[in-house]
């Protein structure tokens, strides 16, 4: 009997492919068309501007709006210091002396007579951006601030995922089964992609959104949190184009599910180094951390699909490496060893065809219907 079943791609080594690198802000890139770069190399800057801080002298000084002008001994479009003095009223009779100094670093741009504020622009932060990669530049655009760049990686394809194209160095937080607590999430983890267990908890998210944190992976997810991560939806579409401020891959699937071994020990391999994600198209990439990588990019031309299909369809056979879903051991992976030629009566009812999975652990029984090859 031919059993037709899901092929999923789960991981892919070694693949030649484009990533994207854009600088954060109005810059200047400094590599061309075919320059060869490595991982530490600066290839562009960018100046980004940090925001600013107003303050109302009207009420700090106990004055009118228009009377705060002749008290501003700061001037208009210059360099202020933090605690430098920015207004001064003297004492008179019953009233006490008023000391205003400026509360942080920046250019005094703006003064408004009729409310009496004033507005300190915080000075530009500039950001120097590394390649992040060993590779060749494919393509400079200077208008966008982009950079592709041609380099081997390792490609994890996930089962759900939300958010833009984002980049960091990777941690992993525990095991593959653990459940990722808020705690867990600290205050330099700013720019990392965490890596979690079997679930991230929805107070989890929140507090990696807050500190800064650019992406999570995890092998389950619950379902509410996830819709409201992906504006509304449960079935993860070929295009999505959600962001809420961190991208997320799912690796596994819906409820508290461990990461898989053949993506974990991927992940685990590149602790500490620089990766990639995309969680709206639910792709890691992993590029590779050696110099000698460069010859098979030189070598090698790009395909036209630079995003395969993750997903088809294959003819079960024994020896394959096989993922069980459903609700019956959910995650689980082995070789598949035997299946049975006639039907088998479960307590509920059904009659279906019975396969025997060999995992690390164990033997495990479970309907046809119920797997997956992986590869």
């Amino acid at each position: 009997m031919n059993n037709l079943v899901i092929l999923r791609k789960r991981v892919e080594k070694d693949v030649v492919s484009l990533v994207t690198r854009t600088l954060r802000g109005k810059g200047i890139l400094s590599v061309k068309e075919g320059q060869q770069v490595s991982p530490d190399e600066i290839i562009g800057e960018a100046s980004t501007s940090s925001g600013f801080r107003t303050m109302n002298l009207s009420e700090l000084l106990s004055v009118s709006p228009h009377e705060v002008g002749k008290y501003l001994v700061a001037k208009l479009n210059k360099r202020i210091f933090r605690g430098e003095l920015l207004a001064f009223k003297k004492g008179w009779m019953l009233s006490s002396k008023k000391v205003i100094t400026s509360p942080t670093d920046g250019v005094l741009d703006f003064f408004n007579q009729e409310t009496g504020e004033v507005r300190i622009a915080f000075l530009p932060k500039k950001s120097k951006l590394p390649a992040g990669v060993y590779g060749l530049v494919e393509e400079v655009d200077k208008e966008k601030g982009q950079v592709k760049i041609k380099t081997l990686v390792s490609r994890i394809y996930g089962m759900l995922g939300s958010g833009r194209s984002r980049d960091g160095t990777l941690h992993i937080l525990g095991k593959k089964d653990d459940l990722i607590a808020k705690s867990e999430v600290q205050k330099d983890y700013a720019g990392y992609i965490l890596v979690g267990g079997s679930l991230f908890f929805k107070d989890t998210i929140s507090a990696a959104i807050s500190t800064g944190v650019s992406g999570i992976i995890t092998g389950g997810i619950e379902a509410k949190d996830y819709r409201s991560m992906a504006g509304g939806r449960l079935i993860f579409p070929k295009k999505l184009d959600n962001d809420i401020g961190i991208s997320l891959v799912v690796c596994e699937g819906f409820g508290s599910i461990p990461l898989g071994d053949d993506v974990f020990e991927l992940l685990s391999e590149y602790e500490g180094k620089f990766v990639f994600m995309d969680g709206n198209k639910g792709i890691i990439s992993l590029p590779s951390p050696h110099s000698s990588s460069l010859e098979k990019v030189k070598g090698t031309k790009l395909s036209g699909s630079q995003e395969p299909e993750p997903e088809g369809r294959i003819e079960l056979r024994l020896g394959l490496k096989v993922r069980i879903i459903g609700n019956s051991y959910p995650g689980e992976q082995g070789k598949l060893v035997t299946v049975d030629q006639s039907q088998t009566l479960l307590p509920s009812g059904l009659r279906v065809q019975l396969a025997t999975v060999e995992t690390k652990r164990r033997k495990l029984q479970v309907p046809v219907a119920n797997l997956e090859v992986i590869g």
